[in-house]
């Protein structure tokens, strides 16, 4: 599904003069120059920035034409609003026995299980029954379903519901279940453009699909890369996220939803309870590739403002920044990192670790959580590494 949105800020550079008068020194096969464009695709905005020397500048334009054609595919795989995909195909197979599979189509799953497993269970891509319940498909018919259709719908999802063959690179689907890849598909399509682009040996690059943002190498000036957080309750930033390598995701409770009596139900499902998360406004992660990015954002989404952060912690090579309404209500904003949040943080320099989340000072911070059990004690491996 989708899900809340990280803007990339414009211009990151504040000393530009500086910069300009240092390329202006360089040579030829060192100035990066860089070409854009946007497309439309897996019904949200698809951007992609590639940094060039100017002696290799042509090849810019079948960059991006390689990127694009890599989100293309997938969404041609994994799209359940395309009548010819192979994502359609399998939900009607369900229930058939174990179906081969394309190896994106097994390598995605593959993650998605990985990643239901460390969260015990939060994300889960055999979601679709549930989501189609509430009406998250066609919000104009989005409304909360009567307890026991809830209940009854929930014996139809759940990991054991879907298994994957290694060996025949095959899966199969329990009969009333059915996939929806929302929560993992476009971090996925993001690493598969970024990986086509590493190919090309593309220098530097930032590829943006809906909120789901992955780099190459850095810009120009060997600066981070800055991405603008989004008020979950305004039509503005609240602060912004530098980062030196990997990708960042958000999964937001104010991209899709409806209100009854006051209260949001948002697109955000658990697919442990069957009923929206409460209480939560944002949760971004920064993670070594997209997919991880993605898939996490929303695991921590669903668990919350303490075991979500405990599955941060426990995987180790992420970071991330919750956002929550404050017990006050109304449009005032909590937060929670596990990095040092600071007014300031010099553009060239590195914090404690490779990411900084700058927010607003008047942000007041959620006291830590208290250790408590661990999610997952087998956990050894947290990154899913995905195929390029």
């Amino acid at each position: 599904m989708n899900r809340g949105k990280l803007t990339l800020i414009r211009g990151f550079w504040h000393a530009s003069v500086v910069l300009i008068s240092l390329l202006s020194c360089a040579k030829p096969e060192s100035i990066l120059v860089s070409e854009r464009r946007d497309w439309t695709v897996m019904a949200t905005n698809f951007e992609v920035t590639v940094y060039r020397t100017e002696l290799k500048q042509s090849l810019a334009t079948t960059d991006l034409e390689a990127a694009y054609q890599q989100v293309v595919d997938v969404d041609q795989l994994m799209s359940l609003y395309r009548a010819d995909s192979e994502l359609v195909s399998l939900n009607a197979l369900a229930g058939t026995g174990m179906v081969p599979v394309s190896a994106e189509m097994f390598d995605i799953l593959g993650a998605a299980q990985h990643y239901s497993r460390l969260s015990d269970g939060a994300i889960d891509v055999t979601i679709q029954p549930l989501a189609e319940l509430w009406g998250f498909y066609h919000m104009e018919s989005a409304t909360v379903p009567p307890l026991e259709k809830i209940d009854a719908v929930l014996k139809k999802v759940g990991s054991n519901r879907l298994e994957l063959d290694i060996a025949k690179e095959a899966v199969s689907l329990h009969g009333d279940s059915r996939l929806d890849l929302g929560s993992i598909a476009k971090g996925y399509a993001v690493d598969r453009a970024l990986a086509a682009l590493r190919a090309r040996g593309v220098p530097a690059a930032l590829v943006n699909l809906g909120g789901n943002i992955g780099v190459i190498g850095l810009p120009p000036g060997k600066r981070p890369w800055m991405i603008g957080i989004k008020h979950p309750r305004e039509e503005r930033l609240i602060g912004e996220v530098r980062f030196w390598h990997g990708a960042v995701a958000t999964s937001g409770d104010y991209y899709r939803y409806f209100e009854v009596n006051g209260r949001r139900y948002s697109h955000l499902l658990d697919p442990r309870s069957g009923w929206p998360v409460q209480g939560m406004a944002s949760f971004t992660v920064v993670a070594p590739n997209a997919t991880a990015a993605d898939a996490l954002s929303t695991a921590a989404m669903v668990l919350g403002p303490v075991h979500g952060v405990q599955l941060l912690n426990e995987c180790g090579n992420v970071d991330g920044l919750l956002l929550k309404p404050t017990s006050n209500g109304g449009k005032e904003i909590e937060y929670q990192t596990k990095v040092q949040v600071a007014e300031t943080t010099a553009a060239n320099k590195a914090p404690n670790g490779p990411v900084s989340f700058i927010l607003e000072a008047k942000t007041s911070r959620i006291p830590s959580p208290q250790s408590g059990r661990s999610l997952n004690n087998s956990i050894q491996k947290c990154i899913w590494n995905i195929r390029s």
